[in-house]
């Protein structure tokens, strides 16, 4: 009985959304986006597998429940179909708690061919510890143009992540967004960009502060 109330308090301190637990990358194992990203299960579930093995820190929103605006963070690694990485940074957005939210369609954030950095993957690591902010909270997404990961390329990144990620900051993998996919594309082929040229999928993209043609 004792040891079940030391549990539970246990539980409650790993529950605070400003603490979270080192994960282990297994490196022979592909990560699969839509597996990993899978709903929580039920609040009676989880009781049960509190008091029986005490559970880890509850990871950030799946891609069904992160917010619109949020989608991008404050830095974005896309990898590509040949495992190539590309790089953007955003500004600091604030305090996030993986608050629910019904708005969880793509923002557009007019992003821009020039935005998107090729990083070499032998120098993953040296990126990263330049361009890692330590004046706010970093909210990173790793994003891929396929559902399942199993190249070096990725692994590397996720554990020279997961090496610089501290206090509140967190890191998320999730599939590439419509403007992503589109952006890249036209970098890629190194083609003339216009947003507004673009017949966007509506239902995929929102436009809160633009006016794009329909």
């Amino acid at each position: 009985m004792k040891s079940a109330f030391i549990g539970f308090i246990t539980c409650l301190f790993l529950f605070n959304c400003t603490k979270k637990e080192e994960k282990k990358v297994d490196t022979n194992k592909p990560y699969i986006i839509s597996q990993e990203n899978k709903p929580k299960p039920s609040s009676k579930q989880e009781n049960k597998q509190e008091i029986k093995n005490i559970p880890p820190l509850p990871p950030p929103p799946s891609n069904s429940t992160i917010p619109g605006w949020l989608v991008y963070g404050t830095n974005t690694f896309i990898i590509d179909t040949d495992s190539k990485i590309y790089y953007f940074q955003r500004n600091d957005i604030g305090f996030i708690c993986g608050t629910e939210t019904a708005d969880t369609i793509p923002h557009f954030i007019n992003l821009q061919p020039k935005d998107l950095i090729e990083i070499p993957n032998k120098n993953i690591y040296d990126f990263i510890k330049l361009n890692y902010k330590d004046d706010f909270r970093n909210i990173t997404f790793i994003a891929s143009e396929t559902d399942t990961l199993k190249s070096k390329a990725f692994f590397d990144l996720r554990k020279t992540l997961e090496s610089f990620t501290k206090g509140r900051d967190f890191y998320h993998i999730r599939r590439t967004t419509q403007e992503e996919d589109t952006v890249l594309k036209y970098k890629k082929n190194n083609k003339y960009y216009d947003s507004e040229d673009i017949k966007w999928d509506k239902t995929k993209i929102k436009f809160p502060n633009y006016k794009i043609k329909d």
